[in-house]
């Protein structure tokens, strides 16, 4: 994304020693530093409206590093280096630059009343979901960027999109009568091309390019929650994996996939794209997000307001993070 740069500092002797430790920023007024090299670990937090960076090489933490708008939905990287934000009572997405801590580059609005819920990014635009609206918007993600929405079916609580599909994913709120089904778009123009029958509630989905399928998660919060692998090119699924839970987003972790039960339970799911369900490991936490960084494993667990750090191939807990209030989405960014 092409974007007004903040001033990057040069590393002086002094910010090394400041972020060597674990450091907090104002949320009224965030600095402007330089950030650490390397990696970045990062999530919002839901309740207190903040963006914190963890460094990984250097064992940095920075709380407070940015501040978001009212009620942060949804965060992705877009390049290396930046991240998005979403906010659902701002309307707005929001940029900023992982080279520096402080304000945000730009932001881009929606209509007032539509609640952006979930986005996602495919390299050349930002689509977001309008909940509120039924509609999705289509984001030239840059400064002053051009915002195109379109038309779809009522609740849309998800989406994936690939280079030339966009796969909107229906929930069961607020139309009562539509209670799930994924919607495909073609990308160029946004014109409906078309549909999947799911199960009830299509909360999450997430596009992975290594393997060319949509895994849409779909769950009623009753220990029903479903897996569908979904081939975006056909718009059929190839296989179901019933988890016995609730899961959240899900992330590559070695030849497979996990994905947290939530808030529901301490248990992290790990499947593969044959349908297999192949572990459930009781982490003795909510893992409300994941992301993994080579055999790393961050888990942000929105009650107890930590990421825990773990060695995933062991199932092991090996640290913890005291962060913002609600830890909730998280990414890792490989700068």
């Amino acid at each position: 994304m092409r974007k007004e740069h903040l001033n990057v500092l040069t590393l002086t002797s002094i910010a090394l020693v400041l972020f060597a430790v674990v450091s907090c920023n104002s949320p009224a007024e965030p600095g402007e530093e330089p950030t650490p090299s390397g990696k970045v670990v990062t999530w919002f937090n839901g309740l207190s409206y903040t963006i914190d960076l963890y460094f990984p090489e250097s064992d940095s933490l920075v709380t407070s590093a940015y501040i978001t708008g009212d009620i942060p939905n949804d965060i992705l990287s877009h390049e290396d280096g930046y991240i998005a934000v979403l906010n659902s009572t701002s309307a707005n997405v929001q940029v900023f630059d992982l080279e520096s801590t402080g304000g945000e580059l730009f932001h881009i609005d929606f209509p007032a009343g539509c609640n952006p819920y979930t986005m996602s990014w495919n390299g050349n635009n930002l689509w977001v979901t309008l909940l509120m609206t039924s509609q999705v918007a289509k984001v030239n993600l840059t400064a002053g960027g051009s915002v195109t929405l379109f038309p779809v079916k009522a609740n849309p609580t998800s989406i994936a999109v690939t280079e030339n599909r966009v796969l909107v994913g229906h929930g069961n709120y607020p139309e009562s009568s539509v209670t799930g089904g994924i919607t495909v778009l073609d990308a160029s123009t946004g014109n409906v091309i078309d549909s999947i029958s799911t199960p009830d509630n299509v909360c999450f989905m997430r596009y992975f390019s290594e393997t060319g399928l949509v895994h849409a998660i779909s769950s009623t919060y009753t220990g029903d929650g479903k897996i569908s692998l979904v081939d975006p090119a056909s718009a059929t699924i190839l296989a179901q994996i019933s988890t016995g839970g609730s899961p959240g987003y899900p992330v590559r972790i070695g030849s497979g996939f996990t994905a947290g039960d939530t808030w529901w339970s301490d248990a992290i799911f790990f499947y593969d794209e044959a349908g297999t369900l192949l572990d459930t490991w009781n982490a003795g936490i909510n893992a409300t997000g994941l992301a993994v960084s080579g055999d790393t494993l961050y888990i942000t667990d929105f009650g107890a307001d930590k990421v825990y750090i773990a060695d995933w191939e062991s199932r092991t807990i090996l640290d913890s993070l005291a962060v913002g209030d609600g830890p909730q989405g998280i990414i890792a960014v490989e700068r």
